[in-house]
This record gives structure tokens, sequence and C-alpha cells, in this order.
């Protein structure tokens, strides 16, 4: 039986409105789990259910974003004999069966990270395969253990502990965006291989609305973007740059997302500039 610790990302919403809370108190409650539930909200929650001796709840009014809380739950995890911290967000919609996956699996010291099939919508997002450049034109590895550089979003992912002390834990240069392209990326350096589970999860992706994203989140995820590519993986380079220039011209001819073709051009002829 692997001893699983849950970090939980909250902003904005009571506990009750996070998706994944019924399956959580209950596993709480039959000492299945241990939970930090790490609150970015610009208030406090008082709820009877962060009493619970296995519950941890931290309220940050700073909204620093992922990498903070993550880090928070590691350490959390590393003082304890856990074997895997399962990071999850409130829009993801956890499982029974998954939770029973990652507690009873056998996991051996090869992998760092179990995995789900994340969906948004009728739409598979995570995992896809990161041997190329990751636009819409994803590749999905296959079920089970892989040894292929793959890339999945940081929620409903599971991180064995000591993958996670291999890597220094999570690097707060990407606090929130890219954060996740970055963990898969040092996890393959390091020799880690993934197993990807046939457990499908529903998650909100609000990442991919353009409609509803201000000029601020765009810039932060464009800022993380380009500082990935550029400090981390350097053989995709060219590839992004390509990306920047293609993604300018169909954000200009859509009237959803023509308001952000001047700062995507923008950062095109930054990143060009700093690898002629």
């Amino acid at each position: 039986m692997n001893r699983l610790f849950v970090t939980i990302v909250m902003y904005e919403r009571s506990w009750q409105e996070a998706s994944a809370s019924p399956l959580l108190e209950k596993a709480v409650k039959n000492q299945q789990i241990q939970l930090l539930v790490y609150d970015n909200s610009p208030h406090s929650h008082d709820e009877p259910f962060f009493q619970h001796p296995l519950v941890s709840y931290f309220h940050d009014p700073a909204n620093p974003g992922l990498s903070k809380a993550y880090n928070k739950g590691f350490k959390s995890a590393s003082s304890g004999d856990f074997d895997l911290l399962l990071l999850l967000d409130q829009d993801t919609e956890l499982t029974k069966a998954y939770l029973n996956f990652l507690m009873t699996e056998t996991i051996g010291t090869e992998i760092g990270a179990v995995v789900p099939l994340i969906y948004s919508g009728t739409t598979q997002v995570s995992p896809v395969l990161a041997d190329r450049y990751i636009n819409r034109n994803l590749a999905y590895p296959a079920i089970g253990e892989q040894k292929q550089r793959i890339m999945a979003i940081n929620s409903g992912t599971a991180v064995t502990l000591a993958a996670i002390k291999k890597i220094g834990g999570f690097n707060d240069a990407f606090p929130l965006d890219f954060l996740d392209h970055w963990l898969f990326l040092r996890l393959h350096q390091e020799g880690f291989r993934f197993l990807i589970a046939n457990q499908k999860l529903n998650h909100d992706l609000s990442v991919m609305h353009y409609k509803t994203m201000t000029r601020e989140r765009y810039e932060q995820i464009l800022t993380s973007e380009s500082k990935f590519y550029r400090d981390f993986d350097k053989e995709k380079k060219k590839e992004h740059e390509k990306q920047l220039f293609f993604r300018t011209i169909k954000q200009a001819l859509s009237p959803k997302m023509c308001r952000f073709s001047r700062r995507t051009w923008k950062e095109y002829l930054s990143f060009r500039k700093d690898h002629l």
C-alpha cells in the first residue's frame, strides 16, 4: 500500500466548490491520505473539516501560484513516511478509482510520476509526448510504463517523493505556468520513467479559453513559456520562435484573439533577437 500525501491548491472558492472535496474528505476520514489545502484566495476560509488532524490548511493571500504550494506539500510529506505526492487544483474531478490505483499499484523505483488521462470536455489534454514541440498537433503516450519524454499537467499527477528529492523540489522560477513542462523535463533528464494510468479525470483547463483571458494573464503565460524554451528546453528554441511568429498571425486574424497579437509579436522579436 502506497502512502499518499495530497496537496490541493484553491483560489477564490469555498472548500465545497472544489471538485475533489467529497472524495478527499472521505479518504481523510478513512485515514487513507494526509491533506494540505493551500488557499491562495484574498480571504481565508474556515471549514470544520480543516480541523481534522490529517488536514493542514494554509492561507497565502499573496497568491504565489503553484510552486510554493507544492514545495510546502513536499516538505510536509518528506517529514512523514510517504511514497507519493498527489498534486490537485480545485477544477480537477478526482475519482475513487484513480485514488485507489495510486494507493494500491506497485510503483518501482524507476518511476518518477504516475499520470492519469486528463480530459477537458471531450478532448484529451494530458499526458502528451514531449519529444517534439508541443502545439495543437498533440501525440499521446500509450498506457503503462513509458521511457519516452512526456508532459502532463500538474493537477492529477502523483510524483514520487524520491523523484522530487532528486530534482530538488519544484522550481519557483515557474510559480504557475510551465511548471509542469519544467517538472517533466527534469524527471526525464534524471532518467525517471512515467506510469500512464488508464484512469480518466475531467479538468476545466482555463488556460485554453482566450475569450475570458485577461492581458495580464496572457503576459504571465507568454513570459513563462519563453523562459522555459530559452533556459531549459533549449533544443526547441527554433520551433518556439516559429510558433510565436505563426501565433501572431493567427491571433491577428481572429476576433477573439486579436487583442493579444501585438504582445505576441513583441515576444517573437525579443526571442528571435536573443538567438541571432
